[in-house]
């Protein structure tokens, strides 16, 4: 019998994995005897790439496909008039391409007549993006199937989105989400688009400030103060959902930095061998930064 596949993605409740391997591009800035004290900003990470058995290891760790717990909801509007968006320890990281790194898990389930079986895989991907929509990306996974690693170059123009670093500009950041969201979708459009434009981008401070600004001036959007991410740093939340679905980004509360993106079914889908709530798609983002090259060394 024909089997047909649809992919979603999962996510895992797992403690902060200790990297190790190839680091990737992520640096501090080194500090210049000349620059005024300022207050210490945490360095920018640089996670390494995992190797094929530490990737095989953490795909294999338990997951928890229910939806993240979160705390008394308010507007956004309201709450996020007290978030102020700091400046990260990744900001003085120079180079011509947005550099993100980050991990995702993901459902596979096949349909051959009335079966349904589903298993996990788990992807992890480094993304290189320069301003003219060139760039690069790898990708690993496991269960490694017939191609364990993709590695991917695109010529100028070959990416998705606008042209250009994202917007720092809250109307001018509103048109690129309508550009690739559609407008029916209401607030879950702003959440998704958002994701999708920081998927391949690394945002400034102001940047960062201008995405507060449209989520707290998009109604419909809710806000919570303190909501943990699979790996384990607490953030601020803010969601929306549409026919049952939430969508939920959780931000660092200092910085504004994108730490995770959940999208969860709150009732199971029809025809599901679900029997509750569960995560459809999540990404935990590593690091945002930037590169001098589209390289992994």
């Amino acid at each position: 019998m024909a089997a047909v596949c649809a992919l979603g993605l999962l996510a895992a409740a797992t403690a902060t994995p200790t990297w190790t391997g190839t680091a990737g591009p992520a640096q501090s800035a080194p500090p210049s005897s000349s620059t005024p004290l300022r207050p210490t900003l945490a360095p920018c990470p640089s996670p390494a790439a995992l190797t094929a058995a530490q990737l095989k290891a953490r795909a294999q760790q338990k997951l928890a496909p229910s939806p993240t717990p979160l705390s008394t909801s308010t507007p956004a509007r309201q709450a996020l008039e007290t978030v102020t968006v700091g400046p990260s320890g990744c900001d003085a990281i120079p180079g011509r391409f947005a550099y993100v790194h980050l991990l995702q898990w993901a459902t596979d389930t096949t349909i051959a007549g009335n079966s349904t079986t589903t298993r996990i895989l788990l992807f992890e991907e480094q993304r290189w993006r320069a301003d003219d929509a060139s760039g690069r990306a790898i990708r690993s996974r496991y269960p490694t199937g017939q191609q364990p690693t993709d590695d991917s170059t695109y010529h100028p123009g070959e990416l998705d989105g606008p042209i250009g670093p994202i917007a720092a500009d809250p109307a001018a950041l509103t048109a690129h989400i309508k550009a690739n969201q559609p407008r029916f979708l209401g607030p879950t459009a702003v959440i998704r688009g958002l994701v999708s434009l920081l998927g391949w981008r690394t945002p400034n401070q102001a940047a960062r400030t201008a995405i507060l600004t449209v989520l707290r001036d998009t109604p419909g959007i809710t806000y919570h103060a303190s909501v943990t991410d699979r790996a384990g740093p607490t953030g601020i939340g803010v969601n929306a959902t549409s026919a049952d679905i939430r969508f939920l980004l959780i931000l660092n509360p200092t910085t504004g930095e994108l730490l995770a993106y959940e999208r969860a079914s709150l009732t199971p889908p029809p025809g599901s061998d679900r029997t509750g709530p569960s995560v459809d798609d999540y990404q935990l983002f590593l690091v945002h930064s930037r590169a001098n090259s589209s390289s992994n060394s």
